[in-house]
């Protein structure tokens, strides 16, 4: 086991725990219902602390806490990964949100529970830590491996109160359980003074000795809540450990406090005093980058269409006769050029000049400008457009040439396919046909086939005839009802039929290629009975609404949606995107993504034609700003593009 490197998590100081007010409590919230301690950080910056600690479910609940945490120090503290739940994946959503959240905050180090929630079936919904047997610790390192390396981020790992434990002939003594666990997994260790002496309450521990036999050589960060009564405790440990942050509950709220806080915190630092010294955040600045040129406006010439592969790409330009490849992981970089943007800003992506591939990236940036792929604003061609039918849609033309089918393509036969998959299936299964947000809130929608609603055309035929685009929503809000008939019967799975693969084909009212249904729809919810405003995914394999984020959507959506001003006075959108591995796992060509976008057309209709039964105003949409609904929805573009948005509203 390699030794321990403590130096390489920077000093932190004194910091923040951040908690959501309290459902319900008014002595929590402004009469306005906002947060204070947000409003004062986002008013005043953070008073006296160095940093502040929060969750990534917070961002959640209060998606202020991104501009805090973008400009503000922080530290991101998870408790929803249950690392130690015995044969059940972490949930892959949240850790996609957790690696974002971490780059976008460059929290130093991410925090988590050796414990778990989540068993077979259900979820406590409260972190515990039963049983100290071997194959929880080892359900713990793997997965606190795993995150470190999704993540890219160092971990510290805090011990979780054991109010109540399971007797077992095979478990080891805590403290050999939770050293031996951070030790193994390369992780630092986070005592929660509270936590501990909880814990040594009730498992009947004398405190000192308990708290000698935790990992102390790797304690990187403390919780208390009581610094005062911990104060003894505090010293000793900061005379003895690596300690380089120590986290306060503290209601900021109160103004009148302050003087005390600051007299507290000069305390603390005066047990060690240490400056704050956050990796990566002020570096950038301090890099080289080119002297020249680095404020020219460069933009990806006109006539550039790209051809992407799973692990590179092709810029190509017919009338340069150009044609160069690129690892696929440059692409963004490419992406940053297709508008107006200088060298400089390039460079001061995250993690170009901080990336091990630095010097690619550098490389890449000046191949571009060498070969006039990237030319200067000024210098861009203004000549007419060309009269030929193709001329402004190269890419267009790329993909639809090499999708074409000629007189003797051949094909395979069902039944040779069918095989196929099933060797397929034996190296690795089919992907999921169902995306969920396991550790976000859930809200359960009203069953559909139980749901009564007002049908105003009674026929197929009435809805065809009167379907109309509405650009004009009334105040009338969509009932839950309502909610609930458009997603079941639109992108709801009305029989799940188990497959060979190892997974499920979902039968849907509308038709998809290869029963894979590769669309996933996301709610836009802004004026519906009993809903808050916010971002919500639609959980098929539930039929309810996972709770992403409750920004109030009126204030982007238009701008989203190609600046149409009136889409913000929508009841909800629906944002339909299509996971690429669900295709591509069975159609190993390129023509698969004209069935991915006539699936997308098969929903859009349906959901019209359900809408106008309804009595509804309707409407679709592809002038999209794509950008900002992946950094909304937290997509990866190549993985989960965004294709298309249907509205509704009275």
């Amino acid at each position: 086991m390699a030794m321990f490197d403590a130096s390489q998590f920077p000093e932190a100081g004194v910091g923040l725990e951040y908690h959501l007010p309290r459902h319900g409590s008014k002595d929590d919230r402004s009469q306005e219902g906002l947060d204070p301690t947000v409003e004062r950080i986002l008013a005043e910056g953070l008073p006296h602390f160095d940093y502040v600690e929060f969750q990534p479910t917070h961002c959640i609940l209060e998606p202020r806490l991104l501009d805090i945490g973008a400009q503000t120090p922080s530290l991101l503290h998870s408790s929803s990964l249950s690392l130690g739940s015995v044969g059940i994946a972490m949930d892959r959503e949240f850790l996609h949100m957790t690696r974002r959240l971490c780059d976008k905050t460059r929290s130093p180090w991410l925090a988590e529970h050796i414990s778990w929630s989540r068993f077979h079936g259900g979820d406590t919904q409260h972190f515990i830590l039963p049983t100290l047997a071997q194959e929880v610790a080892d359900t713990v390192v793997a997965n606190a491996i795993e995150l470190q390396e999704l993540t890219a981020t160092l971990l510290v790992l805090e011990n979780a109160p054991r109010l109540f434990s399971l007797h077992d002939a095979q478990e080891q003594p805590e403290g050999e359980f939770i050293s031996r666990v951070v030790e193994r997994s390369g992780s630092g260790f986070l005592l929660d003074l509270d936590s501990a002496i909880a814990t040594a309450r009730t498992q009947g521990y004398d405190l000192n000795d308990y708290l000698r036999s935790l990992p102390l050589d790797r304690l990187i960060e403390i919780h208390t809540g009581h610094p005062r009564r911990d104060w003894d405790i505090l010293r000793q440990l900061f005379a003895s450990s690596p300690v380089k942050a120590i986290t306060l509950e503290w209601d900021i709220s109160r103004k009148t406090d302050d003087a005390e806080l600051l007299t507290l915190i000069k305390a603390i630092k005066s047990l060690r005093p240490k400056a704050l010294s956050w990796r990566g955040r002020d570096q950038q600045a301090a890099q080289e980058t080119p002297a020249e040129g680095t404020q020219t406006l460069l933009k990806l010439r006109e006539s550039t269409w790209l051809s992407v592969g799973p692990a590179s790409f092709f810029i190509r330009d017919r009338q340069q006769d150009l044609s160069l490849e690129f690892c696929v992981t440059l692409l963004p970089l490419l992406r940053h050029f297709l508008s107006p943007q200088t060298l400089e800003s390039a460079l001061l992506l995250p993690g170009v000049l901080q990336s091990p591939a630095q010097d690619d990236n550098l490389a890449f940036l000046r191949t571009l400008v060498s070969h006039g792929v990237l030319l200067p604003v000024a210098n861009q061609s203004q000549t007419a457009p060309s009269l030929n039918l193709w001329a402004r849609w190269d890419a267009a033309l790329e993909f639809y040439l090499s999708t074409r089918t000629g007189s003797h393509t051949p094909y395979i036969s069902v039944a040779e396919l069918e095989t196929e998959l099933e060797q397929k299936a034996s190296a690795r299964r089919q992907p999921s046909a169902f995306k969920d947000y396991w550790s976000h809130p859930f809200i359960a929608l009203e069953n559909p086939l139980l749901t009564s609603c007002a049908i105003a055309q009674p026929t197929l035929l009435d809805s065809l005839g009167n379907r109309r685009t509405s650009r004009t929503f009334s105040d009338q809000p969509l009932s839950s009802a309502q909610l609930s008939l458009l997603l079941y019967y639109t992108w709801g799975a009305t029989v799940m039929e188990p497959n060979h693969m190892g997974d499920y084909f979902l039968k849907k009212t509308s038709p998809a290629g290869g029963s894979l249904q590769g669309t996933e729809v996301y709610a836009v919810l802004m004026n519906v009975q009993g809903f808050e405003r916010g971002l919500y995914h639609y959980s098929v394999r539930r039929h309810g609404l996972e709770l992403l984020s409750l920004e109030d959507p009126r204030a982007w959506i238009s701008e989203a949606c190609g600046g149409q001003p009136w889409i913000k006075d929508a009841a909800a959108v629906f944002v339909s995107t299509v996971r690429v591995e669900r295709m591509a796992w069975k159609y190993e060509f390129s023509r698969a993504l004209r069935v991915v976008l006539m699936d997308a057309g098969h929903l859009s209709q349906t959901f019209s034609l359900l809408a106008t039964a309804l009595g509804l105003g309707c409407f679709t949409t592809a002038a999209l700003r794509d950008e900002m609904f992946e950094n909304r929805l937290g997509l990866d573009y190549l993985e989960e593009p965004v294709f298309l948005v249907n509205g509704v509203g009275g």
